[in-house]
């Protein structure tokens, strides 16, 4: 990302890593290249907007536990580290339908209302991004092409959105400070632009204990992650990635760390369960977060779990 790139001192080499979720290069055609310039343009904006006075921000406070779309002030966030200090991330989630107007907005800051425009076109280039993932899902499980994309149409209303966060940097890291608590993602497909490093995530692997690993930033990519809904869907097949954001040791854990985020989740009305084709089998839990006496869908879902992130 040119000048960005370059006041980010370097990533770590003394720290455990990772491949991440799916590192997607962008740089190899047209499509990708535009995404990536709007990416710049939309980092611009979320710098402006998470930069205004608290005050500001505080008159667009999602209310905790009950709404997604607004401002969340660090510290708002259920912990679920073993000994962490609250969270010290601060984020706006923006959402698709106000952006497109399928839904009646709400009161964003001037200096993301103002961008309507270009956010709106970079929620339906993410958007378009993920229902690619997974067409390309559906094929590898032999399954018919349109099969997740029927249920994640983006002229549906759903809990699509784009979020834009700031962890502020810091001068000593303590092992105990948390950018964000670990979890997984409630939706489909997670698009993922960061520029600093901090993103971490937890080990499948039973011989490593649950441990975990930096995803150092590439230029020119973003990282690609699988939700919940695809373990739904899949009955199990698909699995969703558990992850936190922490401060880097080093230089790079001084600079604030800046990410934009696209979540692609399934229509409020998508029931969450296995699509036909595995729907007489044993129904795989999806970490009990949400009772699996019933079937939901996924607005109530991400009622359930919106309520379950908050103190």
């Amino acid at each position: 990302m040119g000048s960005l790139d370059n006041s980010i001192p370097p990533f770590p080499d003394d720290v455990p890593i990772s491949n991440g979720f799916c590192y997607l290069d962008l740089t190899d055609n047209s499509a990708g290249q535009s995404l990536l310039k709007d990416t710049e343009d939309v980092l611009a904006i979320s710098q402006q907007a998470l930069n205004i006075p608290l005050d500001q921000k505080m008159e667009c406070v999602a209310e905790r536990g009950k709404e997604m779309f607004g401002y969340k002030p660090a510290g708002a966030v259920k912990q679920t580290d073993k000994d962490a200090r609250p969270d010290t991330t601060e984020f706006f989630n923006v959402s698709k339908d106000h952006l497109l107007g399928n839904s009646e907005s709400q009161n964003y800051p001037a200096e993301i209302t103002d961008q309507w425009t270009d956010l709106a076109r970079f929620a339906q280039n993410c958007h378009s991004l993920g229902l690619m993932i997974l067409r390309i899902l559906a094929q590898q499980l032999d399954l018919p092409s349109d099969e997740f994309t029927k249920r994640n149409k983006i002229s549906s209303v759903s809990g699509d959105h784009i979020r834009m966060t700031r962890m502020p940097g810091c001068d000593s890291v303590d092992g105990k400070r948390i950018g964000l608590a670990s979890h997984t993602d409630f939706g489909s497909i997670t698009v993922l632009f960061n520029w600093v490093g901090g993103l971490q995530i937890q080990s499948h692997d039973p011989a490593k204990q649950g441990e975990w690993a930096f995803v150092k930033p590439l230029p020119g990519h973003d990282i690609i992650n699988l939700g919940d809904a695809m373990v739904k869907f899949s009955n199990g097949r698909l699995k969703s990635g558990k992850h936190r954001v922490v401060p880097l040791p080093g230089a790079e854990g001084r600079v604030d760390r800046y990410s934009l985020v696209y979540f692609v989740r399934p229509a409020d009305d998508v029931l969450m369960q296995p699509v036909e084709q595995y729907k007489n089998e044993p129904v795989v839990a999806v970490g009990g977060k949400v009772g699996e006496d019933k079937v939901y869908t996924a607005g109530e879902w991400l009622a359930h779990r919106l309520k379950q992130m908050s103190k």
